[in-house]
Formats: structure tokens, sequence, C-alpha cells
């Protein structure tokens, strides 16, 4: 068994204890290993330091508290000069808002890299202490899961997105899969395609570089045709997975990246992808796989408007949320993504209405039509993936195959 190691994941329901202590010190653990608690590895005093899962002992390394900036601060200080101690506190490696990245204990700043969001979940009877049960989210734009994964679980989730890229490698709108290099029946490394910018800017700033970037500068344009044709490969992706019974579960336009030798977009990253029904068991029956094929489409829509639109930047993070987190920042449901009851008529949500009317002089009658049509597709209750390609490939001009 490798050791366990901190990091973050989009998981929609990832569960860690609180065991309150004094002087508003507490415990973070993780139900599945029993006592273990979360601490700083060798009660190291230096920045960085590494973290891991080991067995209660009291010691400061093993206690935490949420200070008023919303950082996780350890009371094992760091050492300094002349005795002064400054804070270690949980740091997002790098600022790296993304799936899989490493978890630290670093000297405090005022990053939101450091900052975390406590969201109670339950109250356990299983563990002494009357352990409060909470998600530790990341307060960074991808709202991102505190998890702890052993090596052997990453090897396995290594292996299986793998699996999944060589499982639908005749899909054109899948990031080519070119080489993997293996140790000891382990994916040590995986080589893709070369691709180009993302669509959008994901989990990054605002800033960041992207296709939607350009066309607010007015480096590149999309038409309406052009910007339907492009994602079609795309849409195919999503309705092959739902077909064979899985959910994407981490579409965004940051994963939805150009080739580089056509005007067409790829996607890349399967480490999410999950069977259509994996939520009910977490989060109950509205959580089933029709809620999970059409979150994915309702992404995909985020994507879409973005290019339909003249590259307006949409905030995938309120609107659809993350697999971490189905909620907003205020603590609202993400309006998107909130279950639908299957008879409930199609209503497009009040905020596209509202982009299609801002952008609706770009567009002929036609090109209107179409796209609403698309976009009532998206956002149908009970979602038809072939009518919605179809759709599409209206909107491109095209029958689609």
């Amino acid at each position: 068994m490798w050791p366990e190691c901190a990091g973050l994941v989009e998981a929609l329901l990832l569960l860690q204890g609180i065991v309150p202590l004094v002087q508003d010190f507490f415990h973070l653990c993780n139900r599945a290993l029993g006592d273990q608690v979360l601490e700083i590895r060798n009660e190291s005093r230096c920045s960085p330091a590494a973290l891991s899962m080991a067995q209660l002992n009291g010691g400061d390394h093993q206690k935490w508290r949420l200070d008023s900036k919303s950082r996780l601060v350890s009371k094992l200080g760091l050492e300094g000069p002349e005795g002064f101690c400054e804070a270690l506190c949980l740091d997002v490696a790098g600022a790296r808002d993304e799936r899989g990245s490493a978890v630290i204990a670093y000297r405090q700043n005022e990053k939101d890299n450091q900052q975390w969001q406590l969201e109670a979940v339950a109250t356990s009877s299983t563990i002494p202490g009357r352990c409060r049960v909470v998600k530790v989210i990341s307060q960074m734009a991808g709202g991102r899961a505190l998890t702890i994964e052993s090596g052997d679980q990453m090897c396995r989730d290594a292996a299986l997105e793998v699996h999944y890229l060589a499982r639908w490698s005749d899909e054109a709108g899948l990031v080519r899969l070119q080489r993997v290099v293996w140790n000891g029946g382990t994916p040590k490394g995986i080589i893709m395609e070369r691709l180009g910018k993302q669509l959008g800017k994901g989990t990054g700033a605002d800033n960041k570089a992207c296709v939607l970037q350009d066309i607010r500068n007015g480096d590149m344009s999309h038409t309406a045709a052009g910007a339907a044709s492009s994602l079609m490969p795309v849409a195919h992706v999503l309705r092959r997975l739902h077909r064979d019974g899985y959910a994407f579960n981490d579409l965004h336009d940051g994963n939805i990246l150009c080739c580089l030798d056509n005007n067409s977009y790829k996607v890349i990253d399967l480490g999410s992808v999950t069977l259509t029904g994996h939520w009910v068991s977490q989060l109950g029956t509205d959580y089933d796989g029709r809620w999970s094929t059409n979150r994915d489409w309702r992404a995909f829509g985020v994507a879409f408007l973005g290019l339909v639109c003249g590259g307006r930047q949409l905030n995938l993070w309120d609107l659809v949320g993350t697999n971490a987190c189905t909620k907003m920042h205020t603590g609202a449901q993400c309006p998107w993504s909130a279950p639908v009851p299957a008879g409930d008529p199609c209503v497009l949500p009040a905020d596209v209405s509202s982009l299609l009317v801002d952008s609706g002089m770009a567009w002929t009658h036609t090109e209107r039509l179409n796209i609403v049509s698309a976009l009532v597709a998206m956002f149908a209750p009970c979602i038809n993936d072939d009518d919605i390609c179809k759709k599409l490939g209206v909107l491109a001009g095209g029958a689609d195959h």
C-alpha cells in the first residue's frame, strides 16, 4: 500500500470528519480510514511540508483550526528567527486549481489557494467526540474538495483513464492517446496528442489565454454555424458516453481544446468519468442517471453559448457547479444543475434567454430559431442525445450522422 496523500478532487460528496478540541482546534479525519487523522508528516516545521494520514497521537502537528481568513492553520508553527513562530496552513501547491493537485502545508498567505469552506453535512455518532461530517471545499474558482487518496487508488485511477481513452478512441472529439509508459502494470506516464488553446478560461484566471478571449479581442470569430460544427465532435463524445452508461462528470470550457489542424474541438481529462447512476447512493434518487446526463449537456451549453454569443465567458461554477459542489459560493443551488422532474416542460433559464436577446442582432432569423432549438434540447428535463446532435447538425448547415 502506498502512503496516503492529500489532494483536490471533483467529487460531489467527499466527506471529512471534524473532531472538536479545545481552543477552536480540531482533528481532520476521513470516515473510510477509521481513527487516522491528517497530520504534517514527521512534525516538520519547514515550508513546504508534506501531509499524510496517521494514527491519532495528540500531537500539535495533527491539530487544525479555521482562522478568520478561512485558512486551515496547523497548531504546529513554522520555526523562525529568535523563536518567532509563523503559521503553517493547508495550501493547494502552486495554486493549481486542477483535479489531482497536491495539497501541502505552507507558510500563510492571503491567496485563495489557502482558503477553505467547511460545509457541514451531518453529525456522526460513530466517531468519538461527536465528529461533525463536512465537505472541505477549496475557495478557488473550481470549488474542488479536499480528499485523501492512497497511492494504490491513484494508480487505479490512472489505469482507468487509459482504459477510457482506449475504449472511446474512435471518437473524433476525444484527445488521441499516443503512448503509455507502464511500470509493473501501472501507468507512469500518459502521452497524448498536442492540441491548441482551451475554449474558455476553465478553472484559470479571468485573463487566461483562450479562444473566447480571442473572440472578445477581435482576433478571431465564430459564426453560429461554425460554432455548432466545431463543437459537434465533443457532442458525439457525450452521446457515446451516455449510450454506454457513463457521464463525463467534469466537462467545462477549460478541458475543451481546439485542434491544431482543423477548426474543431476535442475534450481531454476523463479522470472524473463515472457511471451515470453513481451519485444516487450519496445524494439521493433525484441525482440519478438522468440528472448526470442533463448536467453534462448543460456544461456543454456553457461552451456553446460562449462561442455563439461573441466570446461571452459564463461562470460554469455558479451555473452548473463542480463535482465537488452543486451550490454557488452564496450557498444557493446552482440554477442549471438543480434536479428537474421528468414531466416538467422545457423552459430555458432566464439568464440564457437574456443572453440570446443581447446577442441576437448578430444572427439571422433562421440562425436564432436553430440556436434556440438546440438549447431547448440541451435543457430538456429528459435529454435525448440524438436530438441534440441532430439540432446542432441543422445549425451547422448539414445533417448529423
